[in-house]
């Protein structure tokens, strides 16, 4: 399988295709419904208290289905926490350095030029 770089927009497309349409996080125990959409378990539970149809597509659900979690798309967003976690953490370490750097370059732009000492002589 290729490589792919984990760039910020790749991760926030990811991320997209990884978010629940009802709580807007990523999933949390993915379900699929009859007609292949993904929601978190709890939220389709609680869509479903109103009325069973899909709360995507608004399919009609006739009989309630017994919910299994999706584990493949369970292990896919977990992966993606983790790699989402690291790039934020790499990201607020160079922002750390870049702040590092704009206050060295404060610090000495507020310190008066190096100037020799002159002796003047007056005749």
């Amino acid at each position: 399988m290729a490589d792919v770089a984990e760039t910020p927009l790749s991760l926030m497309s990811l991320e997209d295709e990884l978010t629940c349409s009802i709580c807007l996080s990523t999933f949390d125990c993915p379900v699929t419904t009859p007609c292949g959409h993904n929601f978190c378990q709890d939220c389709l539970l609680a869509t479903w208290k109103e009325t069973q149809r899909c709360p995507q597509c608004r399919t009609p659900i006739p009989t309630k289905p017994e919910l299994k979690k999706n584990t493949v798309l369970s292990a896919v967003v977990e992966t993606f926490n983790l790699s989402s976690n690291k790039t934020e953490d790499s990201l607020i370490k160079e922002e750390k350095k870049a702040e590092e750097k704009e206050d060295v370059i404060r610090d000495t732009s507020h310190q008066p030029p190096h100037s020799e000492s002159l002796t003047l002589t007056f005749i």
